[in-house]
């Protein structure tokens, strides 16, 4: 069963922006790009950084210690510094209220905006 707790107000996030928040004992990076919210565990798994701060382009969020890039839909990492994917979770809108269930870290479907040979490191 889904459990969606509030997180904050959408309009307090920017495009190619994102927020850390901790949600019931969860470390969650909340990120718009293109449009669209993204709510993933704030933690690259080469290092155990958080990515809060990660430069957003398309729909990839690069660490900000070295530069491992994450897809902000499957949480899969692009490049050779790391293979361990990080946990991504459901995320919605009600009421102007971004939620997330913390609850089913499930990856999400659906392509990137840009293909990443195109997308600049």
């Amino acid at each position: 069963m889904s459990v969606f707790l509030p997180a904050f107000p959408e309009d307090e996030l920017q495009a190619n922006k994102s927020r850390a928040i901790d949600l019931d004992g969860n470390n969650v990076l909340i990120c718009k790009a293109a449009g669209a919210l993204y709510a993933l565990e704030n933690r690259c798994s080469h290092q155990n950084a958080e990515l809060t701060g990660g430069r957003i382009r398309g729909c990839f969020i690069a660490c900000p210690v070295h530069g491992v890039r994450f897809n902000l839909q499957t949480g899969e990492p692009m490049g050779q510094l790391t293979r361990a994917p990080i946990k991504t979770y459901p995320v919605r809108v009600l009421d102007g209220i971004v939620q997330v269930d913390v609850s089913s870290a499930i990856p999400a479907e659906g392509k990137c905006w840009l293909d990443p040979e195109q997308i600049a490191q």
